[in-house]
């Protein structure tokens, strides 16, 4: 607030001596033609004398403006390729056609330029804009530039040199900037295939008024409109992230103290309007984090070799909204991020319930993400505490769009009894059992279901092989309440 009202009143004054000069000029001027008609004085030379002057100061003007434009077009490309390295530590190659142009500031003009990093081309430029200071033109040897504009970039990103853009945050050291338009980002894997496309409206390094590197950028990615900021503290070893996404009502706020030996940050992550803060170390090899006293979610990332180990503790979900179209579940797996042979995770989900169903609960999903494949192990689910589902390799496939599920399932009962009466089983047709194990391939897009190879307590039977040769020829929807009650039926009819 100081620096604003310090700031003001410099301004005021500055205006305040400008205002004065200008009407001493204007006062001076009418004094001398009042003086020079007393004495007879002929007023069109004066006129004539002031022209010639304003005309020459033009000319002055014009030219000097003028000067860049007939420098040596390679001999300013060296200079320029190398003043932005030494500013910006960014390493250009200005390979196409320059011009100059001095409205409304002057700069040099440049179609294909390419931006390398760690020897390799990090991405091309289709235009660039160089702006100059004006302070001298006289010497090329002098020339400062004052601000970076680059139009229609491609980036090609991986995991070797994602770090550049931390680097060019990191060396923006006074109020110039590094401004890129209508952009996008290609992030690869190992085997150069594309993982993610992103499409980036703005991206602007600057220095802020607080004398803090800073980053904007407003993009898109899997038909997200997001936007960043990021401040870098250099005197407080303060990092700070804000993204949000209005479409997803998302915001997270992170802030990280580097000072230490360990990086130790604080998350603030709003969802839907609910507020979660997740703490975390992030050390030499590791990153730990928590949310909440609750540990609704811990867990802990290895980085060389990676590895992902998290647990999310859930009072509810609704998986609806997870499978339904464009959810982000879905788009994550559309992308095959998922799927990258790089990425080995285990992720567990402990749920007390779902929403919109009363008999299943205590839901337990050990989700693996190994060498490309998504698999669950040594998940269950309970129904109505009648009945333990256990589910072991169950595979999860993007085929065509459509999410298969395919695996073992395990049905162990403690009381069949509460189930055959829910079902409303013919008293006939209830036999005692324990346990029933099936293969199954779920397709959840089409809410198919095909069963094969079922063993009731350890034994296959001829006439329920028969009766699934026929229920999977059908091809039924399952999640249709009366078609699934009359299956059960049957399926115990044959038993």
């Amino acid at each position: 607030m100081l620096k604003n009202k310090s700031f003001q009143k410099k301004l005021n004054k500055l205006l305040l001596s400008v205002n004065t000069r200008i009407e001493s000029f204007f006062n001076n001027l009418k004094l001398f033609i009042n003086l020079k008609k007393k004495k007879g004085f002929n007023l069109s030379h004066v006129d004539k004398k002031i022209l010639l002057s304003i005309g020459s100061i033009v000319i002055l003007v014009l030219s000097y403006f003028l000067i860049p434009s007939f420098y040596d077009k390679k001999l300013i490309k060296i200079k320029l390729e190398n003043h932005i390295l030494k500013k910006y530590n960014l390493e250009v190659k200005l390979d196409g056609e320059m011009t100059y142009g001095f409205l409304p500031k002057p700069h040099f003009f440049i179609k294909d330029t390419a931006i390398n990093y760690l020897g390799e081309t990090l991405a091309k430029t289709d235009f660039t804009k160089i702006y100059i200071s004006v302070d001298n033109f006289f010497s090329i040897d002098n020339l400062k530039i004052k601000n970076l504009f680059f139009k229609r970039t491609e980036f090609n990103i991986n995991y070797k040199n994602y770090n550049f853009f931390k680097q060019t945050l990191n060396s923006i050291n006074d109020k110039d900037n590094v401004n890129f338009k209508n952009s996008r980002l290609f992030y690869n894997n190992k085997n150069e295939d594309v993982i993610f496309l992103a499409k980036m409206k703005n991206l602007n390094f600057f220095k802020n008024d607080d004398f803090n590197q800073q980053l904007n950028a407003n993009f898109e990615i899997f038909n997200i409109p997001l936007k960043v900021k990021i401040i870098n503290d250099q005197f407080n070893n303060n990092f700070f992230i804000d993204l949000d996404s209005n479409k997803l009502r998302v915001n997270v706020q992170n802030d990280v103290d580097y000072g230490g030996e360990n990086k130790i940050g604080m998350m603030n992550l709003s969802f839907f309007n609910k507020l979660k803060k997740i703490n975390y170390v992030i050390k030499k090899n590791s990153l730990t984090f928590k949310i909440d006293k609750k540990d609704t979610l811990k867990g802990k990332i290895d980085f060389k070799p990676f590895y992902l180990s998290t647990d999310f503790r859930l009072k509810q979900i609704n998986f609806l909204k997870i499978f339904e179209t464009n959810s982000i579940f879905l788009n994550l797996l559309n992308t095959g991020v998922l799927n990258n042979q790089s990425l080995n995770a285990v992720v567990n989900v402990y749920i007390d319930k779902i929403k919109h169903t009363n008999y299943l609960n205590n839901i337990v999903l050990k989700t693996y993400f190994e060498e490309g494949n998504i698999v669950l192990k040594d998940s269950s689910l309970s129904w109505k505490d009648s009945i333990l589902i256990n589910l072991d390799n169950v595979q999860i496939n993007n085929e065509n769009n459509k999410l298969i599920f395919s695996g073992i399932a395990n049905f162990n009962f403690d009381d069949i009894n509460e189930f055959y009466q829910q079902y409303q089983i013919k008293k006939t047709h209830r036999k005692e059992i324990k346990k029933i194990k099936i293969d199954f391939l779920f397709n959840l897009f089409e809410n198919q279901i095909q069963i094969d190879n079922v063993k009731i307590d350890d034994v296959t039977n001829k006439n329920l092989n028969n009766f699934l040769n026929d229920f999977n020829s059908k091809k039924l929807d399952i999640f249709n309440k009366v078609l699934f009650k009359n299956s059960l039926k049957e399926f115990f009819s044959n038993f």
